[in-house]
């Protein structure tokens, strides 16, 4: 089997390697344009003669004066070099202007000429070593970062123009979008970061057509990356973690507050902690709480891994909000001033829009409460948004559902329905036993919603109300009997319990 040939170099891989890298980039239009050889031109014929993609070092007679240098620029144009080099007294305000309109790229240098066309013959004659040389001063660069934001600056500044992006759960927390996002033609390079022994995230490169032959250089240095990105991500957790159990006991200090007995008599004259402002809390004038939780019931904290996520997804979207972990989820709130003639809920929903995809990917619903002043209103607030968002879990992952739209059905949203629905196994062994249990217990739950209407129920599943009959009599025969008064309410928060964890998308 035949080698497949070695990719040249480009523009931006010499840019970033000794001599090069010491040079001043006057125009460069194009950091993509591949290099394939390296010509030392000290006379005009010379030039002249380059071959297309050169890159032209000029001295002595073709670098002598801006007239010298006007005519190299209009021999490399029609030549279609790659690049032209020249010393620094070669260069003028005139130059720099010739070269922008004639759209060539044009290098300035403070070393010898020759030395520098010497070096950069033997880079572009042997890309790999060239390529190695950059690795490694990468690979320096990255240790020296310790901050997730300082490797991707990296990553991206050593392979511009190929975007890079860091992405968590296939959303991207760090680098540039576009790095994720797929080029007709090009080439996606993906690199696995585990934490843990477990996938964290994934660094993703998007490599464009006309470059797909770097995607290995890519790679090599992207996988360069994963040390230094967990190291910082470690950094972050630590450094996120105190932050976050600072925040838990400042808002258990809060709660302190409005609990206190002298508090309770007179709430509205709460005094604000000062600490708050160095949180960056504002709690004064209005407060409309949202508690964010996992769409299943959880009986502890969420996993912190889930934390860090749903921190990372809120600072994007809402940076201006704060977000405390609390019990079985979280609690932000957004604040008005008293001045402020409404509740602002048309604000609240723009801003709920911008993270209801996220809350859906990470299996999450968010519950709002109503707009109250001062922090007993607050404390007040996050109580009706966990009612609402317990609420929503009925509605499915990335479900809002404000309190003022909940009324009485808060109640049902703290009942245990799991456990609940554990005593059908044994008050309706029959029933459970039957194939066709999920319908009859949705279609008795549909019967007594509506007080016992059968049309009602019929318009409601979308059956005929035949079928709502002959099911409601089965139901029966396996013991579902809920003509008697005394049963009826129990068998009705049954026949909920049941639906709700069988179909838990139905409201």
């Amino acid at each position: 089997m035949s080698k497949q040939p070695l990719a040249p170099l480009d523009l931006a891989e010499l840019l970033r390697v000794e001599p090069l890298s010491r040079a001043s980039a006057v125009h460069l239009p194009d950091p993509a344009r591949h290099v394939h050889e390296v010509v030392l031109a000290e006379t005009f014929d010379r030039l002249h003669h380059a071959a297309p993609h050169s890159l032209v070092v000029l001295h002595h007679e073709a670098a002598t004066g801006g007239w010298a240098l006007a005519a190299a620029l209009h021999a490399g144009w029609e030549r279609n070099v790659s690049a032209i080099v020249v010393p620094r007294p070669a260069m003028s305000s005139s130059s720099a202007v010739l070269a922008e309109r004639l759209g060539i790229a044009l290098l300035v240098i403070e070393d010898e000429p020759v030395d520098v066309a010497l070096t950069l013959a033997g880079q572009v004659s042997a890309p790999q070593a060239a390529r190695a040389l950059r690795v490694a001063l990468c690979a320096e660069r990255l240790a020296e970062q310790s901050s997730i934001r300082g490797v991707l600056g990296v990553l991206n500044s050593e392979l511009a123009p190929v975007p890079v992006a860091l992405t968590v759960g296939g959303t991207v927390t760090a680098g540039r979008a576009a790095g994720a996002a797929e080029k007709p033609g090009g080439t996606t390079v993906c690199v696995e970061i585990n934490a843990a022994g477990r996938p964290w995230a994934e660094l993703v490169a998007a490599v464009p057509a006309k470059n797909t032959a770097a995607a290995g250089h890519v790679e090599s240095v992207l996988r360069l990356a994963r040390l230094p990105l967990l190291a910082a991500w470690a950094q972050t957790r630590v450094h996120s973690s105190a932050q976050a159990a600072r925040e838990q006991a400042a808002f258990g200090l809060l709660r302190r507050l409005v609990a206190e007995p002298a508090a309770a008599a007179e709430p509205a004259d709460v005094e604000v902690p000062p600490w708050t402002g160095e949180l960056g809390w504002r709690v004064e004038g209005r407060n409309r709480a949202v508690w964010i939780s996992p769409l299943t019931a959880t009986d502890g904290a969420p996993a912190e891994e889930l934390t860090q996520l749903v921190r990372a997804a809120w600072q994007r979207h809402r940076p201006d909000w704060p977000l405390v972990a609390d019990s079985d989820g979280w609690i932000s709130w957004q604040n008005l001033p008293d001045s402020t003639e409404n509740n602002d809920e048309a604000g609240m929903r723009r801003a709920l829009g911008a993270v209801t995809h996220a809350a859906e990917s990470h299996a999450l619903v968010l519950g709002v409460g109503d707009a109250h002043r001062g922090v007993p209103g607050l404390m007040r607030s996050v109580t009706e948004a966990r009612l609402a968002a317990h609420v929503a879990r009925d509605g499915g992952p990335g479900s809002v559902q404000w309190f003022d739209q909940v009324g009485a059905r808060a109640a049902l949203a703290w009942l245990p329905r799991g456990q609940i629905a554990e005593v059908a196994d044994l008050c309706l062994a029959g029933l459970m036993a039957a194939r066709d249990r999920e319908a009859l217990v949705d279609t008795v739950l549909a019967v007594l919603d509506c007080g016992g209407s059968l049309s009602q129920a019929s318009a409601r599943l979308g059956v005929h109300r035949n079928t709502v009959l002959s099911r409601v009599a089965r139901a029966k025969e396996l013991g579902l009997v809920f003509d008697d008064p005394a049963r009826r309410l129990a068998l009705h928060v049954l026949c909920y319990s049941l639906a709700s964890v069988w179909l838990p998308g139905r409201s």
